[in-house]
């Protein structure tokens, strides 16, 4: 029985939205707090608690003299908050333009912040779905802005494993290839395991929606026992994530 996932209209980087906390960020133990206050948020279906995860992440931010962090995470809130919205498009459209007017803003200030850059390649991604006039020039932009990221950062595993849940995500009529996503999917996973401390075998923050979307990526190429595998082995790292369980009861 397929279990139907909240998120975005036609299942655009819902992950993203995966997304992505900046790895060099990994020791910044403050502000990751509210970070998984976020997710937390998120896996409960908590949008209040999302808001008020944000409202204090963006103070503490200012306390710590950390804006441009706290800014980063602030929009992916509302990324996630987008994916909450479902069908309610006026919901997600509106916190993606929140999450694309932070982003742009941040960019300004700081155009080789990579990770930020392939965030807001996804939050403009999303948006094109709820857009008529503008969905080809977003969709457009948005390829753009990722490739940016990967020149930038090229062995980044957050700005990888975007660049293939895009891949995943865009239509193969406007140049997504699920096969080519998996390929960046896999090499994200290597890269973000690559990135735990030395001697440890806990997953890093970023290694479950990976393997999430491997799961998803095997499944849409008709593989279904990998996928299956894939998806196992994001339930073991994270064993209450809601999107894993209902991936895999959709297989």
């Amino acid at each position: 029985m397929r279990t139907r996932r909240p998120g975005l209209a036609g299942g655009l980087l819902a992950a993203v939205l995966l997304a992505g906390a900046p790895v060099q960020a990994a020791e910044d133990v403050g502000l990751i707090v509210y970070r998984d206050r976020i997710e937390q948020a998120y896996n409960a279906r908590d949008n209040a608690g999302i808001a008020s995860a944000r409202e204090e992440l963006q103070s503490a931010g200012r306390d710590r003299g950390e804006e441009h962090l706290a800014t980063y995470y602030a929009a992916y809130s509302y990324l996630r908050q987008a994916t909450l919205a479902g069908d309610n498009k006026a919901q997600a459209r509106d916190a993606l333009e929140e999450c694309i007017g932070l982003l742009s803003t941040l960019l300004l200030q700081k155009p080789d912040y990579a990770e930020a850059r392939a965030l807001y390649a996804s939050c403009l991604g999303a948006s094109s779905t709820y857009y008529v006039l503008r969905a080809a020039s977003r969709g457009m932009q948005a390829g753009r802005e990722m490739a940016t990221a990967v020149k930038i950062a090229p062995d980044n595993p957050w700005v990888v494993f975007q660049d293939g849940v895009s891949d995943y995500s865009t239509p193969p009529l406007f140049g997504g290839d699920k096969d080519r996503a998996l390929v960046k999917l896999r090499r994200a996973a290597g890269l973000f395991e690559a990135s735990r401390p030395p001697g440890s075998s806990q997953p890093v923050f970023g290694e479950v929606d990976t393997w999430l979307y491997i799961g998803r990526s095997l499944a849409a190429t008709g593989q279904s026992a990998e996928a299956r595998e894939a998806l196992e082995t994001a339930q073991r790292y994270a064993p209450d994530s809601r999107d894993v369980a209902e991936a895999l009861a959709s297989l």
